[in-house]
């Protein structure tokens, strides 16, 4: 009987695992397929072209450039995310403030603020600074919206270390910086690895700031992406490709 239920088990295990597989699979496949092949039927489960179609569709419709802006984007916003969100969370956690869990409030409602309510602020900002449809302006714009989520999730994690290490180097003769640097930070280095993971999805996936904030110029991998599907011109083969 124990036989029997480990079987069944692993047969709803495979069949799980298959259901969330098969759509990342055909998406990729799709990519790799010329535009002949995306509706044929019977459907094409293994393109023939392969990566040849793909670098073709990448260096025709110019990809490489969006997705560079996407990973300059991402990448450095959640670069100065880590550093302003630890420094942050390290002074909330270790030095009693008297306002700190005011702060500490009013960070998690500016996370819970919809993005659309402040485009056209934004918009107006970054068109008066002159970084609109700039990989700066949208830099600072996902700083902005990812540093709170940041901070809120690594005060959690910085109040699980016990204060008293930091206490002892302190004795020790180590400045703050020292005890940040060389004890708190190693230990909360995967919990920060985690946070940075969250930001630079959060920024790769967004699209309401970089379709209103960018143009030509810094415009990123989604904005480009939903441009395949017009209304009249559907290029499936380069959507797949760019999703």
């Amino acid at each position: 009987m124990t036989r029997v239920r480990t079987v069944a088990a692993n047969g709803v295990l495979a069949l799980a695992t298959a259901a969330f597989v098969f759509p990342i699979y055909w998406l990729v496949s799709s990519a790799l397929k010329p535009a002949s092949q995306l509706w044929a039927g019977p459907p094409i489960f293994w393109p023939t072209q392969w990566i040849g179609h793909a670098l073709a569709t990448i260096a025709h419709d110019g990809l490489w450039v969006n997705f560079l802006h996407s990973a300059i984007a991402s990448l450095g916003s959640t670069v100065i995310v880590l550093v302003l969100g630890t420094m942050a969370a390290y002074s909330l956690t270790r030095y009693p403030w008297r306002f700190g869990q005011g702060i500490a409030s009013w960070v998690v409602s500016m996370k819970i603020m919809p993005p659309i309510s402040v485009v056209l602020p934004l918009y107006l900002l970054l068109s008066g600074l002159r970084l609109y449809d700039t990989l700066p302006g949208l830099v600072l714009v996902y700083v902005l919206f990812n540093l709170p989520l940041a901070i809120w999730l690594l005060v959690g994690f910085f109040s699980q270390i016990p204060r008293a290490l930091d206490e002892s180097a302190w004795i020790d003769g180590a400045t703050p910086w020292q005890t940040l640097l060389r004890i708190v930070g190693p230990l909360a280095a995967p919990s920060i690895a985690g946070v940075g993971a969250v930001s630079v999805m959060l920024a790769w996936n967004d699209f309401i700031f970089a379709v209103s904030l960018t143009s030509n110029h810094a415009a990123t991998l989604p904005v480009v992406t939903v441009g395949f599907l017009g209304d009249f011109i559907w290029q499936w083969s380069s959507f797949y490709t760019a999703g």
